[in-house]
């Protein structure tokens, strides 16, 4: 993947990646508040940053920061920008060894039509760059 590649992938995929990372703290919203009732945007915010139980969107949330890092960062190299592709790549990746984030991704698939739907997004333009 070239440089001009690059940098078209990370201002294409940052969009859906936080389209899909907000479908994904929708759900866990609902989630929560079915469990222990309906709490204020602060509040669910506070349980996000504290909660063990939220942990696995860290890679995502990074990826996400790493994406925009990436983007604005005037005296970033290529291999900067490719190894921000790879890390967006590896998320979704199986073959990712101690992957935290799909085994409670996966089956939100399944659960949640939004994220299906912005899943695809994402999946879309993965499946742009594994083929060039």
């Amino acid at each position: 993947m070239n440089d001009a590649q690059s940098i078209q992938f990370l201002n294409d995929i940052r969009r859906p990646l936080l389209a899909l990372h907000k479908a994904i703290l929708d759900h866990e919203r609902a989630a929560y508040e079915k469990e222990f009732g309906p709490v204020t945007p602060a509040a669910f915010l506070q349980v996000l940053i504290n909660g063990s139980g939220f942990r696995w969107l860290t890679p995502l949330s990074t990826v996400i920061a790493n994406v925009d890092e990436t983007l604005d960062d005037k005296e970033a190299e290529t291999t900067d920008r490719v190894a921000a592709v790879e890390a967006v790549s590896g998320l979704f990746s199986a073959d990712q060894p101690n992957n935290a984030f799909l085994p409670r991704y996966l089956p939100l698939l399944q659960a949640d039509p939004a994220i299906l739907h912005q899943h695809g997004q994402v999946s879309q333009l993965l499946r742009s760059i594994q083929a060039k």
